[in-house]
């Protein structure tokens, strides 16, 4: 998207915050992106850029554009929050739990400064720690809903399920209209994740099984007639492959002429998957 002169960046913000919230991550990240180019340096656009990267599934490039709202405003709370969340993503366990605790030293009054706490630390490894600020953020607002269904996923993320029940029925009590099991809607934005789909056919894509298995009228017929063509059949062939692969590699015990059997059809099928992923693969 181009930034439209006409357009500040706070009404761009502001349609990036929307869709973001609406889940349409690609959409608000353009909005955001628009953002940028009038504003560079702006801590609230790159705080959003930020967010839908990490929505995205891109923890080190939220970090950098949340590295870039903190430079300008060292307390900006959405980059806080994202660069947490940031960090435990990417496995950065220790400096995720700082982060984390950061968000309690800007404010531990705030019920939502909690949740995020929560979520950081249990995605960080730390189960007590999430617990606690699970209950403490139910504590500081026993009448938001919202306090409710986090601590339910952190129960049941650790096996609590009766507290995970008890705490779902809690919070479907003071909004009729929260689905009992829907958890995922309700967790803050930043604690969802755009899904990676390996394959692009939805389930009621009318051409999901070609797209999945090869085939179509548009294939020609010796393609067609390609066992491994589709998505499906190329992954066989690499399960295939690794499957047989590791025997030949580490099976010291076993006998020669076996393994030696067991790199022949490794190797072979390594060669399979490759030249069916050269010669057959279409965009998908």
């Amino acid at each position: 998207m181009d930034a439209d002169p006409k357009r500040t960046v706070a009404e761009h913000l502001q349609s990036a915050e929307l869709l973001y919230e609406l889940g349409q991550v690609p959409d608000a990240r353009a909005e955001a992106d628009a953002a940028l180019r009038l504003d560079p340096l702006s801590p609230d656009a790159n705080a959003m850029a930020a967010a839908c990267a990490l929505a995205d599934n891109d923890p080190d490039e939220a970090l950098v554009y949340a590295g870039a709202a903190l430079a300008q405003i060292p307390g900006h709370r959405r980059a806080m929050i994202t660069r947490g969340y940031a960090l435990a993503d990417a496995g950065r366990k220790d400096e995720a739990m700082q982060a984390a605790a950061s968000l309690l030293d800007l404010d531990r009054t705030s019920w939502l400064h909690h949740v995020h706490y929560a979520l950081i630390t249990r995605r960080a490894g730390a189960a007590q720690p999430a617990l606690d600020a699970a209950w403490n953020a139910v504590n500081i607002a026993p009448d938001q809903p919202r306090t409710h269904r986090v601590l339910a996923a952190i129960a049941e993320d650790l096996g609590m399920d009766d507290l995970a029940k008890r705490s779902r029925r809690a919070a479907a009590e003071l909004d009729p209209g929260l689905a009992v099991e829907d958890n995922v809607h309700v967790m803050p934005p930043e604690a969802r994740r755009v899904r990676r789909r390996l394959v692009d056919a939805d389930k009621d894509d009318p051409r999901w099984r070609e797209k999945l298995l090869g085939g179509g009228d548009d294939v020609p017929y010796w393609r067609r007639r390609t066992p491994f063509h589709g998505a499906l059949g190329r992954s066989v062939l690499l399960g295939i492959a690794v499957v047989f692969a590791v025997p030949a590699l580490l099976g010291s015990d076993m006998d020669s002429g076996v393994r030696l059997f067991f790199a022949v059809v490794a190797v072979a099928a390594w060669v399979g998957w490759f030249t069916v992923l050269r010669r057959h693969r279409r965009p998908e």
